[in-house]
């Protein structure tokens, strides 16, 4: 009876540490720069690697590199505009629909990851649909403009 009480405990307490998971790299040194443009954090000995996304792209380290972005606009008068783009995260086509807005003298510029101009285009109704089929799986930034001044922008995610 105590060899078949001992096994179950020996099963309970040792199966849970196979499943933990300790560190996996070893570094020799590391630390954080920083200075008047922004700051880095780097380290030395970096042995692991990791697969991420839906592409299964495999990046190197244990420091894995991530965007905070940050859309702003001053004027609160031009940040009360309720401009809807949907959906997002977009397939095929973009909606863009300025609701109740006036959307005269209205375009936009769509800009890929890097910060080019890829696309431009007038936004002549109150619901436009703007085809994003040719453009591959990423994060792009557009922004509306009226009468030449940029009323909104927003991240849009293609998948």
């Amino acid at each position: 009876m105590n060899k078949i009480l001992l096994m179950k405990f020996l099963t309970i307490m040792i199966v849970p540490l196979g499943l933990m998971k300790a560190q996996t790299a070893v570094l020799a040194t590391g630390t954080t720069a920083a200075g008047a443009a922004g700051s880095v954090a780097y380290s030395v000995g970096q042995v692991a690697y990791s697969q991420k996304g839906a592409n299964l792209e495999v990046t190197e380290g244990v420091q894995q590199p991530y965007e905070i972005t940050t859309l702003d606009v001053d004027d609160e008068s031009i940040m009360e505009k309720n401009i809807l783009l949907y959906p997002n995260p977009v397939r095929d086509f973009l909606n863009v629909d300025f609701g109740k807005e006036n959307f005269h003298n209205s375009r936009y510029s769509l800009f890929d990851p890097q910060g080019k101009l890829i696309k431009t285009g007038n936004l002549t109704q109150k619901k436009t649909e703007l085809d994003m089929t040719r453009f591959p799986s990423s994060v792009y930034i557009i922004q509306i403009f009226q009468d030449n001044k940029n009323i909104k922008t927003f991240k849009i995610i293609k998948k």
